[in-house]
């Protein structure tokens, strides 16, 4: 009657053991999913690159485009895309001054 008993601990053990290993995989791949997220990798082809992206919470972000020599602030959400303002480049507002 031990061997019964001690197959099914070993059996709940082995589960056990399984679990917490695909448990523990499946949290580094969503840590390394959350770290590598919000990485822009610049592109040198084009016109169009993101220079800033802000986090206002979980869902929604604020993020600054530039396309050629203009700049826009643009808010993004569940509910989509939208433009906050046109923004000045550095050289601009320097000439303005």
């Amino acid at each position: 009657m031990m061997t019964g008993e001690t197959s099914f601990a070993a059996m709940m053990a082995q589960s056990i053991g399984s679990l917490a290993l695909v448990l523990a995989i499946f949290a580094g791949l969503v840590w390394l999913m959350r770290r590598f997220q919000d990485k822009v990798v610049p592109v040198k082809e084009g016109k169009m690159q993101v220079v800033q992206r802000l986090h206002i919470d979980s869902k929604n972000s604020v993020v600054e485009i530039k396309h050629g020599k203009q700049s826009y602030l643009l808010g993004v959400g569940v509910g989509g895309i939208s433009k906050i303002t046109d923004l000045k480049l550095e050289e601009e507002a320097e000439n303005d001054a």
